[in-house]
């Protein structure tokens, strides 16, 4: 009886406290809520998946058997279904690509709130992962792209708590960002973007090599085991190129060798694909030799020679796509509209009728590493269908958090505030720190994806990796822009007392 009588209270005093974080953090529950609904409304209505035609495919016959390097898709993914392949069906892995995007949006609400920024902005940063359609639309496909923005998030958010990261949020940062780069080859410069900046953090050399032997171990363990194998990590990691510099070659002025002038396109300029990839994959027969090691160099080197023949027009069109991430709705060409029209939740499956055109989402099958199902020639929608494709329609603002990410970084980062009396504000040198995390999160997720498109092509799925990084930026930039210090002079400590600030970003970017 003494013994239950004591533990009831320290059982009331834990109910207290739990209830108190509830109601103080009780907007991100809200929206962590209707999120939930949002995914159970898709998995209700598009059962089980949506099927990217060319893609979802590959991936499913590489878990279906045992895995070996692909020479165009990595082996992140199909590990991912490999492990869910026992529950039977698509819809196991739409759930928990869903699930994950929800678990990236309560991380972004965390790393916000540890670096004191107030609950309100922490859910607005928080709200476009819980509610954008490209979200969620990305997320009902058998793709790998939830994953890998997953994977590399949060290995950045990982090493931007308030103070120095600890032991094991570096080295699991690097196995994070070792998954993603396994997931798609992509993540490499970010790698090293992180190593970069934990060196200039100056966290201790012993986090260095914990990062860097959490990175490296992975890495090298994949490419010995790949060996001399064409694979997307290897000889065919350059090919992507080729497309970008097909569309704009001019290959009647271009000096090229006449093994690099076999890759010159057969349509004349003005009469071209404006999809990049479509050059690769609808490519002449005489460029079938792709996947073995010299003709993938083939594609390489003439691409090489026409980026360093034609910069301004290369240029151009990296310039021209680069900014589609950034402006709605930006048109870049007819192709590329049937792919912004794949990314939208649909009215209805597809029928047969349009599989030339390869649009709208397809369904797939019921059964694990089934492929897609095909409605009749006129498929019928529901009252629910059609109220998700049109929130599809309106609800896509990752080119708006882009863009307003990447303005309040550059603003937060050249904007100085002026000292009051003579005296700098508190916390000020702190400084550093904090625009170096500035900097890190706008190479990180803008520049990644306009290097995605200059080395690739545009696709509005590839800007999903940029989304989590540009909405933690604009909330960290805003506050530090709108939240003033005080002009009452900070009583005189000595400077080795002097409190720690380390979360402040208006501290930061003050002088």
């Amino acid at each position: 009886m003494g013994a239950a009588s004591s533990r009831s209270p320290k059982i009331t005093a834990a109910r207290r406290r739990v209830g108190g974080v509830l109601r103080r953090h009780a907007g991100i529950g809200v929206l962590l809520g209707l999120g939930v609904l949002l995914r159970a409304l898709f998995m209700i209505a598009y059962r089980p998946a949506f099927w990217f035609h060319g893609d979802s495919g590959v991936y499913l016959n590489l878990a279906g058997s045992a895995l070996a390097p692909h020479p165009t898709r990595p082996l992140g993914y199909p590990v991912l279904l490999k492990l869910l392949a026992p529950a039977g069906t698509h819809l196991a892995v739409v759930a928990a690509q869903h699930l994950l995007s929800l678990l990236l949006a309560l991380a972004v609400y965390v790393l916000l709130q540890r670096r004191g920024l107030s609950r309100r902005l922490c859910c607005l940063a928080a709200a476009p992962l819980l509610f954008d359609s490209l979200v969620l639309t990305t997320g009902h496909y058998l793709l790998p792209d939830m994953l890998f923005t997953a994977l590399f998030a949060g290995a950045v958010v990982l090493l931007l708590g308030p103070g120095t990261p600890s032991q094991p949020a570096v080295v699991g940062a690097g196995l994070l960002i070792a998954a993603a780069w396994i997931t798609k080859p992509t993540a490499l410069p970010v790698a090293l973007l992180l190593g970069l900046y934990l060196l200039a953090r100056r966290v201790g050399w012993r986090r260095l090599v914990g990062y860097a032997l959490g990175f490296t171990v992975p890495y090298v363990g994949l490419l010995v085991w790949i060996g001399d194998r064409p694979s997307v990590y290897g000889s065919q990691s350059g090919t992507a190129l080729y497309g970008r510099a097909a569309i704009i070659a001019d290959c009647d002025r271009l000096r090229l060798t006449d093994r690099e002038r076999v890759a010159c396109p057969d349509q004349p300029l003005g009469q071209r694909w404006d999809r990049a990839d479509a050059f690769f994959w609808r490519r002449p027969a005489r460029l079938d030799d792709v996947y073995t090691e010299a003709g993938a160099q083939r594609l390489v080197d003439f691409a090489v020679e026409v980026v360093r023949q034609q910069p301004l027009d290369y240029l151009r069109i990296v310039g021209k796509e680069s900014a589609a991430h950034f402006v709605p709705r930006m048109y870049l060409g007819p192709m590329n509209e049937c792919l912004r029209e794949r990314l939208v939740p649909p009215a209805a499956f597809r029928g047969t009728e349009r599989l030339p055109d390869r649009c709208p989402p397809a369904q797939g099958s019921a059964n694990f590493g089934g492929g897609a199902t095909w409605p009749g020639t006129a498929p019928e929608g529901t009252a629910l269908t059609e109220g998700l494709h049109r929130y599809g329609e309106l609800l896509r603002v990752v080119p708006i958090v882009l863009l307003v990410g990447v303005l309040l970084t550059l603003a937060a980062l050249v904007v100085r505030r002026r000292r009051v009396d003579g005296i700098r504000p508190p916390g000020v040198r702190v400084d550093g720190r904090v625009r170096l995390d500035l900097v890190l999160l706008l190479l990180a997720g803008p520049g990644l994806t306009v290097l995605t498109v200059a080395v690739g092509m545009y696709e509005p799925r590839y800007a999903l990796p940029a989304l989590p990084l540009s909405a933690i930026a604009a909330a960290m930039a805003w506050h530090g822009l709108t939240n003033r210090p005080s002009d009452t002079p900070p009583v005189t400590i000595p400077a080795t007392r002097e409190p720690e600030r380390r979360d402040s970003l208006s501290a930061a970017i003050s002088r």
